[in-house]
């Protein structure tokens, strides 16, 4: 366009001075005339080169549905996966035998999940698929099952059905800034904080969560077996003693702005209990508040009925840049699984974002366990240093 204009300016400065010199007003008009036909046709070239063509039009068409069938197909199947390992020193005999320094694995992990339209209104179907696989060992347990489940989501809400992270668990997850790793409040076989019932997934279980109303949300679930079954209830010691029967609970929670509140309810009657285990109810309520870049948080549980005594977990992180600065602190008490002996741990670490998903991470574990009977109490500590690499698409 710019050449154009160039043009009809030169052609412009001609005409102005054929005239001057000239004077032929004949000669000044057919110059007039031939200008009005450049300039019609120049509208009509502009015309055409800004509008699309049909076939441009038609060629467009394919790349945009690809776009659109590739953007549903990346939800529909999403595969991912963590690498979480950390390099362990344990000060003294930890329990099981070993002490010293070793590498470990953090519930490493892969799987595939998606969610895909459906017939039904508004309605997703969701799934999931997930293995924990152990990195650093070779144990017996290196392969085994992790949350696995298919359901459906909407406007009304989501139900699902499966192995599953029940609402009772996930109302703690969400404020443990160290979950999955070492130092986590469910640590050490479920003595930092919190009861074991926090650890792993209720099995043969559905579930329902309501659509968030003005922050609140709401879940119901049920893990059941058939009359005279005696699988477990659940996956992981030592509520893995609770064979047949059924598990429930009812939960609610809060979230919005700089306030997470969460209170659960669970009861479990079981057709045959073991380990120290009774059937009976519990309860529990967490909350936390964020300003800027610090947090504070707390648990309180009381499952003594069910043998796993009374429980409070504390936690404080504060955000510098990409850094983030962590302690933490728990207590349980009569845990009849664990003698009834009276267990603190603190904690004090750091983790640092390497991308948005991924991290390193220190941390300082001191655990002080009470006597029981005629064996004494212990302290120890733990140095964990490592690395939490999560991937996928």
């Amino acid at each position: 366009m710019k050449k154009i204009v160039l043009v009809l300016c030169a052609v412009s400065m001609v005409v102005a001075t054929s005239s001057a010199r000239a004077d032929d007003a004949a000669i000044l008009q057919q110059l007039r005339g031939q200008m009005q036909q450049i300039q019609q046709q120049i509208d009509a070239l502009s015309k055409r080169l800004e509008a699309p063509s049909e076939k441009q039009e038609k060629a467009g068409e394919p790349a945009t549905k690809q776009k659109e069938q590739t953007a549903a197909l990346g939800k529909a199947v999403q595969v991912y996966g963590q690498m979480r390992l950390s390099g362990d020193n344990y000060s003294e005999d930890f329990g099981n035998g070993s002490k010293g320094f070793t590498v470990k694995s953090n519930a490493s992990r892969f799987g595939i999940k998606g969610e895909v339209p459906t017939s039904l209104r508004d309605t997703f179907m969701i799934y999931q698929a997930e293995v924990l696989y152990g990195s650093a060992d070779n144990t017996t347990q290196e392969i085994e099952w992790r949350e696995g489940f298919a359901g459906l989501r909407g406007w009304w809400g989501q139900a699902r059905l499966g192995r599953l992270d029940v609402p009772y668990k996930t109302t703690l997850t969400i404020i443990d800034p160290w979950n999955d790793s070492a130092p986590q409040s469910r640590g050490f076989g479920g003595r930092q904080g919190s009861s074991a019932l926090h650890s792993s997934y209720f099995t043969n279980t559905v579930e329902y969560l309501t659509p968030v109303f003005a922050g609140f949300t709401g879940g119901v679930w049920l893990s059941t077996q058939l009359d005279g079954e005696n699988s477990s209830i659940h996956n992981a010691s030592p509520v893995s003693n609770y064979k047949g029967g059924d598990a429930k609970g009812v939960g609610i929670k809060f979230n919005r702005g700089p306030f997470y509140v969460g209170a659960d309810l669970i009861d479990i009657r079981s057709d045959s209990v073991s380990g120290g285990m009774s059937n009976g109810s519990g309860w529990q309520v967490a909350a936390r508040y964020k300003r800027g870049a610090w947090s504070a948080a707390a648990l309180y549980e009381d499952v003594k009925h069910l043998g796993m005594g009374t429980n409070v977990y504390l936690n404080g992180t504060c955000m510098l840049g990409k850094t983030t600065l962590i302690a933490t602190g728990g207590r349980n008490r009569d845990a009849v699984t664990y003698n009834k002996r009276n267990i603190d741990t603190w904690t004090l670490g750091a983790k640092y974002a390497l991308t948005k998903d991924s991290e390193l991470l220190v941390a300082w574990v001191n655990r002080n366990e009470g006597a029981y009977g005629t064996t004494p109490g212990k302290e120890f500590q733990i140095l964990t240093m490592g690395i939490n690499a999560k991937f996928g698409y």
